[in-house]
């Protein structure tokens, strides 16, 4: 029994590695060979432009994702999927109806105002924000089914189709940020309809197994309640990453700073992110399902969470220390020659992603309470102070200042979130 568990853990965390290896390499190739051919002002527009419409998946659909997940093992073990899906879609349907308001207010306001030439990149823009988070939707109820390799073939797809499209609309229109936004929009596009062709028969075998019956739940309430806290973190989070390059381009003197900041992000936060994710992803419904509604279970989760969470810190800092003292032949591979002169800040940036990323692990477990309210306080203080550090790094130090104020917002979340699970697993005790 206890081989079976094991071979069935790891089958499925080899599955869900599958998807974040082919994200990661999809992602550095794309943003190797397009900087290839945007140069660092072109790539910084091309940034700035994700960064806008990175709003509706940060403040909205990626909060919401959160909550369909947490309930989706509920619902499938109460056997109310039917009912389940239908609230959500709902939720959806609101949410894109009021987003669409919105979006639609700020292109009148731009033509009335007659920026015209920001108009295309501002409509590819929230067209890219929409259909990346129906992607992720999807893919977040494909992984609280345990499709884990339907989730890796999504994953993978998602990023190569983005830059595979993107390059191929350079050679045909030429080089700018608003032809290669356009060109990820129609590869996330085609991803997205390959999506939905794997969720059907997915979600129709939950519903198949369901009896008629009227539910007892308010689906739609549950969801919403856990996903309005998120809402606020995801906000203050997008604001602080917005504020780091838009900081960059109204205080620097040079109009390729946001370029590089791109880069350093990339090769830098990003890698580390996505591999914190990958375990974060594969231990999500884990906790979800491990905790169940017992205090008992809750803690036992907590004890093995807390674990994980020290172990994790200590594997990715040993990952970083390799990768800066062997750092002058990694970059000199990875980066174009325009880019090589800012590489020595990728270190600073991938420690920032560690102290940053790793607290999820945190708000994980938190969640397994069925509840949110405790991480919107911290979060929010975290993020209030990213955006004043961000704005005076930017004014004063320009790029350096930028990062290392990154750096050190970061390093003050680790350790707030730190105290934060040690609160959290010794009040447990009590209830």
């Amino acid at each position: 029994m206890i081989i079976y568990k094991i071979y069935n853990s790891i089958k499925e965390l080899s599955s869900i590695s599958i998807g974040y290896l082919l994200t990661a390499l999809g992602g550095l190739l794309g943003v190797r060979i397009l900087t290839a051919y945007l140069t660092p002002s072109q790539y910084g527009e091309l940034s700035l432009g994700i960064t806008m419409g990175g709003v509706i998946y940060s403040v909205f659909f990626g909060p919401l994702t959160n909550g369909i997940t947490r309930f989706f093992p509920i619902a499938k073990e109460k056997k109310e999927i039917s009912f389940y899906l239908f609230n959500v879609l709902n939720i959806i349907i609101k949410g894109s109806g009021f987003i669409g308001l919105i979006s639609s207010s700020v292109i009148i306001i731009l033509i009335l105002s007659g920026n015209l030439e920001w108009i295309f990149i501002v409509l590819a823009s929230i067209s890219f924000g929409f259909i990346y988070s129906f992607n992720n939707v999807i893919n977040g109820l494909q992984n609280a089914s345990r499709k884990r390799i339907i989730v890796s073939i999504n994953q993978g797809l998602m990023t190569f189709s983005r830059f595979f499209v993107a390059v191929i609309f350079i050679n045909i229109f030429g080089s700018s940020s608003t032809i290669v936004i356009f060109g990820q929009l129609i590869g996330l596009f085609l991803t997205l309809i390959i999506q939905v062709y794997f969720l059907t028969p997915t979600l129709r075998g939950f519903v198949k197994s369901e009896r008629y019956k009227i539910s007892k739940i308010d689906w739609q309430l549950k969801i919403s309640s856990f996903t309005r806290p998120l809402i606020t973190i995801g906000l203050l989070n997008w604001l602080r990453i917005a504020v780091e390059k838009w900081g960059l381009l109204f205080f620097t003197n040079y109009d390729e700073a946001v370029g590089f900041y791109s880069i350093i992000y990339q090769f830098g936060y990003y890698p580390i992110s996505l591999l914190i994710n990958l375990l974060a992803t594969y231990l999500r419904p884990i906790y979800f399902e491990k905790a169940g509604d017992t205090q008992k279970r809750l803690k036992l989760t907590y004890s093995l969470g807390v674990k994980i969470f020290i172990i994790a810190f200590l594997f990715f800092s040993l990952l970083i220390l390799i990768v800066f003292t062997y750092r002058e032949i990694i970059f000199q591979i990875i980066l174009d020659e325009k880019y090589k002169s800012v590489s020595y800040l990728i270190g600073p940036m991938m420690m920032s992603a560690l102290f940053n990323e790793s607290t999820c692990f945190v708000s994980l477990l938190i969640q397994t309470k069925k509840e949110t309210k405790p991480l919107l306080l911290p979060n929010s203080y975290i993020y209030l102070s990213g955006l004043i550090l961000a704005i005076l790094g930017a004014y004063f130090y320009g790029l350096y200042g930028v990062v290392f104020a990154s750096l050190l917002n970061s390093s003050i979340k680790f350790i707030l979130f730190s105290y934060l699970c040690i609160h959290h697993y010794k009040k447990i005790d009590y209830c």
